[in-house]
């Protein structure tokens, strides 16, 4: 069962929200891009790139429903996508060193271009390049955040922090927070630049699943992550997602979409139990979350969602 609580903007919300179709100035121009045909328009396609939608040309045929791997063409109106062999020769040829940076930035579903590999294989001979620096630098980068020893260092610190420690520092910081001049232990305060820095939002992305998380412990065994997303076009919103999983009730993900004055929630139980007990509190927790000063777009139930592995035209053919 799926309920819904919807004020009587939802549609219009999620409208300028969801699917509008997106400017092409968002994407810089010799990107290389995935992406996912969603219908055919005139001598183009509408398809999908980072999550929104966009009107553009291709190089190659494509059928709706496919998903491919090209490069960006901003000089062309509407944009060619570039798919042939020969118009992504360049890519080709680029070191193995290279394509593991370009490979880990399309996992992630990021926008290439020849400019940030070149920038991030800098950075990478000056750091020790591995595959952990690598990572960080991604993470930082898709933050908007400086690509600097210093914020790598400090993520690098926590990414090797133990269970255990990260409890430590949890207690201590909550324990201060009232009096944030006691907070004298300098591992904590580098613990909390390194939430700091996961709390800035990504800019853009499309899943944000793709990247490191706010993770919080909760009474016993009990956590909740939390991702935080943010989106200037066609709409400027920020999205909070979170996971939180219960020994009784497995997990549930949230997702909290702020735009202007206005917020709309989503909640997606695994349990098929738990989404039957929560449909028939939707109308307690609506006129709860009506009485804060932001106003209430929508109140929704719906199912976990999955992102299959699937393959893509393109570059990845010839990986």
């Amino acid at each position: 069962m799926t309920g819904n609580v919807q004020g009587p903007e939802f549609a219009k919300f999620n409208a300028q929200e969801l699917s509008a179709i997106r400017p092409s100035s968002a994407i810089p121009n010799g990107s290389l891009v995935k992406g996912l045909v969603l219908e055919k328009r005139g001598d183009g396609y509408i398809v999908e790139i980072q999550g929104q939608r966009m009107h553009a040309a291709s190089s190659l045929d494509l059928e709706v429903g496919e998903r491919f791997v090209g490069i960006w063409d901003s000089t062309h109106i509407p944009p060619l996508l570039k798919i042939k062999q020969d118009e992504m020769a360049l890519h080709q040829k680029l070191t193995d060193f290279e394509r593991s940076i370009l490979q880990a930035l399309l996992d992630r579903q990021l926008p290439v271009t020849e400019g940030l590999i070149k920038a991030l294989s800098s950075l990478l001979m000056k750091m020790a390049s591995s595959d952990d620096i690598l990572s960080i630098l991604i993470e930082l980068y898709a933050r908007g955040l400086p690509l600097d020893e210093a914020n790598v260092k400090t993520l690098s610190w926590y990414l090797g922090l133990t269970d255990v420690e990260i409890r430590k520092y949890e207690k201590h910081i909550k324990d201060t927070l009232k009096n944030p001049e006691e907070m004298k232990d300098s591992e904590a305060t580098e613990y909390l630049k390194s939430l700091l820095l996961l709390a800035r939002p990504l800019k853009n992305v499309i899943y944000p699943y793709n990247f490191l998380p706010l993770l919080f412990h909760l009474d016993g065994d009990k956590s909740v992550k939390i991702w935080i997303s943010s989106q200037e076009e066609p709409k400027k919103a920020v999205k909070l997602l979170f996971h939180f999983e219960g020994h009784n009730i497995g997990l549930v993900e949230g997702e909290l979409v702020f735009a202007d004055d206005a917020y709309g929630v989503t909640l997606r139980p695994k349990n098929d139990v738990v989404k039957e007990l929560i449909s028939k509190e939707l109308p307690h927790l609506e006129r709860a979350l009506k009485s804060l000063s932001l106003q209430l777009i929508y109140l929704n139930l719906g199912p976990i969602k999955e992102i299959r592995n699937v393959a893509y035209q393109g570059f990845e053919a010839e990986a």
